[in-house]
């Protein structure tokens, strides 16, 4: 076929796919009215959707963009319960409204503290036997929504194990796209994990219950979103940590490095964040990725020099209605290869990045990788109207999922100095199990896991988690 041929059927084709779209059935969105709104901004609304006033949406196309568009909406924690519909389509001009209503969520969260030193549940009730002593308490305030912007505060007083003041602040939209965010911190303790031992931590507190270690932090950031998806963000903070002098010179003279009872360093961290899951707190497709640079240490102070580089990406597969599978890679590289102190040696076993069946233990080092694999099952899936025994507007509907989960995890940590009795180091770990979850009011998870690790030990683990 000769060029020009080519050409012509090319343009052709172009415009037989275009007077196809011109006569398939398709709405234009003459406006958006947006109900139930009553704290939040509008444009906090308008940013989620997968539309836009004077919009043609082809029919069936729309029933995918609403539902895309109301997904978002839920990500923000803003909301409780949302409706997308069609209203006033005229068939004759093919224009019509597009009607949100929403049921806004509780949005300030004053809230005593009652929660537990240790890593994890866990830890708490197998190895400190549940011990009331090892029970933080205070006050919490969380605003997840000042301005009406999505503005969040958090305000923190805290006593018991860990002595905790702390003040957050997070102003996402200065314009359409950036954004920024400042905090301090404060924390004291009388008691401290000092050295990791057969990948479990040692503690000592001494006999007149001086601090042990003492914790402070502030900085600010800045924050760029460039899209729906796409997050930039930048930190500038300053470090100070110290601890005893007994800890420094006696039990653990690596805590610092060198017999240091005090650590000062500034860092510059670089944040990005690609997300289009379906759900954040609880994915049901979709996929994530993550990259984390840090310089710790800028020079200025020559305590600390470290390199760390992170990639974390998750992905999820709707196989059919209800049955979803997950996978998720998250690895570590420290650039520079220093000697690391004790305390900024940090690995597995913190927060959700823990092997499934080594929730008793540390796998500090270096470098790691870790890898997640999940097959979940939705079996349950109702709005419940609890407005009897419920006393708070928002909450009086409890949008309730549960999920019968199984999981196999496998990691290896890399770790080149601190490794005498810390076996589970330099080896590939396995765990594995099933699991029943519970996402209650689209921000609130929690997770009962029965795991078996590569050691032979089994146990019900517990897990929870909230969007804030």
């Amino acid at each position: 076929m000769s060029k020009h041929l080519l050409l012509v059927f090319f343009s052709f084709s172009l415009c037989l796919l275009y007077s196809q779209n011109e006569t398939a059935p398709h709405v234009i969105i003459d406006s958006i009215i947006i109900k139930g709104n009553k704290k939040t901004k509008e444009r906090i609304v308008h940013r989620e959707l997968d539309f836009a006033i004077g919009d043609t949406i082809l029919i069936r196309n729309f029933e995918e963009k609403m539902l895309l568009s109301r997904k978002r909406l839920f990500n923000t924690g803003l909301f409780n319960l949302i409706n997308i519909n069609l209203s006033g389509f005229n068939a004759t001009t093919n224009k019509g409204n597009v009607v949100i209503d929403l049921v806004e969520n509780l949005f300030i969260y004053p809230a005593p503290i009652f929660e537990l030193a240790d890593r994890n549940i866990n830890v708490w009730l197998k190895e400190m036997n549940g011990s009331l002593d090892r029970v933080n308490y205070g006050l919490r305030l969380d605003h997840i929504n000042l301005t009406g912007m999505q503005d969040r505060l958090k305000v923190k007083l805290q006593r018991g194990y860990t002595r905790k003041y702390e003040l957050n602040y997070t102003y996402p939209y200065l314009n359409r796209n950036l954004g920024f965010g400042g905090h301090i911190f404060y924390a004291e303790q009388k008691e401290i994990g000092y050295i990791t031992q057969g990948n479990k931590t040692l503690f000592f507190q001494a006999m007149d219950e001086r601090i042990m270690l003492r914790r402070f932090r502030t900085g600010i950031d800045l924050r760029y979103r460039k899209n729906l998806f796409s997050w930039h963000n930048i930190y500038f903070q300053f470090h100070r940590n110290a601890i005893d002098e007994e800890i420094a010179n006696i039990l653990n003279p690596d805590y610092f490095l060198n017999g240091r009872s005090k650590l000062r360093f500034f860092l510059l961290e670089y944040n990005f964040d690609f997300n289009k899951r379906i759900f954040n707190i609880y994915p049901e497709g979709g996929y994530r990725i993550n990259f984390n640079i840090k310089k710790e240490g800028l020079g200025i102070f020559k305590d600390y020099n470290n390199l760390p580089v992170f990639v974390d990406s998750d992905l999820h597969f709707k196989i059919k209605s209800g049955l979803i599978t997950s996978f998720r890679v998250k690895a570590k590289a420290n650039l520079i290869r220093d000697k690391l102190a004790f305390a900024n040696n940090t690995g597995l076993g913190y927060g959700k990045d823990i092997v499934g069946g080594y929730e008793l233990y540390l796998l500090d080092g270096s470098d790691y990788i870790l890898t997640e694999s999940q097959l979940k099952f939705r079996f349950f899936d109702r709005i419940l109207n609890i407005d009897r025994i419920m006393p708070i507007k928002g909450f009086k509907k409890l949008d309730l999922k549960m999920f019968f989960r199984l999981n196999i995890d496998a990691a290896y940590v890399n770790e080149r100095d601190y490794i005498i009795t810390n076996d589970l180091n330099n080896q590939w770990v396995v765990g594995f199990g099933p699991a029943i979850d519970i996402l209650f009011f689209h921000n609130f998870l929690w997770k009962f896991e029965y795991s078996f690790n590569q050691l032979g030990e089994s146990g019900l683990f517990i897990h929870t988690s909230n969007v804030f």
